[in-house]
């Protein structure tokens, strides 16, 4: 840890203390592999990393991810139940329909488990964290309309993305992926005076323009709250996008070649749908005549907007350093932004080498998010072991209020102290603790469903997650990653020992900043 804010060097290789505390600040804590790995890294080696490599996983745990339905790709299954797909089309009685319905929900929980499987096990942390971030930022609500199915391959496009170094590429894969056009039922918005709505008056069925995804793309993902918009171009923007949606397997390609239709995957812009006319979109002229070109042009505007510098380097700040960050370092990641074009490392840069964010790694202040602080237990407990009891780890991450896909506004989980301290909350992280450190808690592994019920029906069963097999949490290797614990918090502590005292100690008042 730098003796001070002042000799903060972002290019000195990181000691144990550094390495720790950037694990719980950008990352999801600490396992003996990860802290050993850190210790050869610089900050800065620390953060391109984050950016630009992927996460490697323990050959178990992606042996797991790899069973789930989400491992089949998007485009094999789209046919079957891609709207007006095969299996949707024949499911008609309400026998077939639930069927559908559990076959959604099953891709929706695997992609949840999916997810909770790989922040506990990633080998780069501050990738996972910083994807967390993104996916977080351009949210989507994974029940919603056919997001069950598309959620994973979401999430491997903001990935991809990622590894641009480029906001706008993140902000161009969230845009015209089918899960945000879904979510924010811009699949469906269609011009009255484009062909598609002409047809539509004629037939007693008008169509219209909404506004949903136009709103959210300025408000949480571009130019922010405050930024001097106005509902005039929301409106327009709306207009730009429309035509914007998703491929149907029910579509003919013929009629979608003859109308110049545009596909990638399971994106299409559909010209029939689009409103060609003129349109004003922040001060400038969008001519008449232009279709997806026009939608490029308006979100390559949105991305080096001023407004956008800002909003975006104040929503890392927040996330990555305290929930008031100083205006220096906003303002210093503005400029960064704006210089850059928008590269994520130019921005996150002058954050991780500011003498506050120094500061905050010696006296960690950031209350953890539910999901930070279920990972990080579940990495000190289990240090050395896989973690593979998806299926707990998604339940712990709902009845916190914190699991992948299923926040239900687009503005996303919130990253700050109010957002998530109540008594409640901490009564739920205590227990989790304690039954972890008692061996109650099976993070390991789960028990296999059993073929057959059990024979007395009347009595309460548990889940398949309940059961399995617990990490042994050594006492040794729980102080060493969780880190030094204040006087208070040592004096508290003393008359305890075994599993009472790792269970204190994971609950303690420091391990629930990072």
């Amino acid at each position: 840890m730098p003796s001070s804010a002042a000799g903060w060097d972002i290019d000195r290789a990181m000691d144990e203390s550094t390495a720790r505390a950037m694990l719980n600040r950008f990352g999801y804590g600490a396992d003996q592999a990860s802290l050993t790995q850190a210790l050869q890294q610089t900050p800065r080696q620390y953060l391109l990393r984050a950016i630009h490599g992927g996460s490697a996983l323990p050959p178990a745990i992606q042996a797991q991810i790899d069973a789930l339905p989400i491992a089949v790709p998007l485009d094999k299954i789209w046919p079957d139940y891609g709207p007006g797909g095969a299996v949707r089309q024949a499911s008609q009685d309400e026998t077939s329909k639930k069927a559908l319905q559990q076959v959604e929900h099953g891709y929706l929980d695997a992609a949840v488990q999916a997810r909770m499987l790989t922040l506990a096990n990633a080998d780069n942390q501050g990738h996972e964290a910083l994807l967390s971030f993104w996916l977080n930022h351009f949210s989507i609500y994974g029940p919603k309309g056919l997001d069950p199915l598309l959620a994973w391959d979401y999430t491997r496009a903001l990935e991809r993305a990622m590894a641009d170094d480029s906001f706008e590429s993140l902000l161009r894969a969230s845009f015209f992926h089918p899960a945000m056009q879904v979510y924010l039922d811009n699949d469906q918005s269609t011009s009255p005076e484009s062909e598609t709505g002409l047809m539509a008056e004629q037939r007693g069925k008008p169509v219209g323009i909404n506004e949903n995804l136009a709103r959210e793309v300025m408000e949480l993902h571009t130019l922010g709250v405050g930024a001097g918009y106005s509902q005039q171009d929301v409106q327009q923007l709306a207009r730009i996008i429309t035509g914007a949606g998703l491929y149907s397997p029910r579509m003919q390609q013929r009629a979608l070649d003859r109308a110049g239709a545009q596909r990638d995957g399971q994106f299409l812009f559909d010209p029939r749908r689009h409103d060609f006319g003129l349109k004003l979109f922040l001060g400038q002229a969008f001519p008449p005549g232009h279709g997806l070109d026009e939608i490029d042009r308006a979100l390559h505007l949105l991305a080096i907007h001023p407004a956008t510098a800002h909003h975006v380097s104040l929503q890392l700040a927040q996330r990555f350093l305290s929930d008031t960050p100083p205006q220096s370092v906003i303002d210093a990641m503005t400029r960064a932004y704006e210089q850059s074009g928008g590269r994520l490392s130019a921005t996150l840069l002058p954050l991780i080498a500011s003498p506050a964010f120094a500061a905050s790694l010696q006296t960690p202040g950031k209350f953890k998010e539910p999901l930070d602080y279920i990972v990080s237990t579940a990495r000190a407990a289990c240090s050395g072991q896989a973690i593979g009891n998806g299926q707990l780890l998604s339940a712990a991450a709902r009845d916190m209020g914190e699991a992948p896909y299923l926040h239900s506004t687009p503005d996303g989980y919130g990253v700050r102290e109010a957002d998530w301290l109540s008594p409640p909350a901490m009564a739920k992280r205590i227990r989790f603790a304690m039954g972890i450190a008692a061996g109650r808690t099976p993070l390991a592994r789960a028990d296999a469903v059993p073929d057959k019920p059990a024979q007395d029906a009347s009595a309460p069963q548990k889940p398949a997650w309940a059961t399995g097999e617990a990490c042994a949490p050594d006492l040794a290797t729980v102080y060493r990653l969780v880190g030094p614990l204040s006087p208070n918090t040592t004096a508290a502590a003393a008359q305890l020992q075994g599993k009472a005292l790792i269970g204190f100690t994971l609950a303690s008042p420091e391990f629930m900043r990072r």
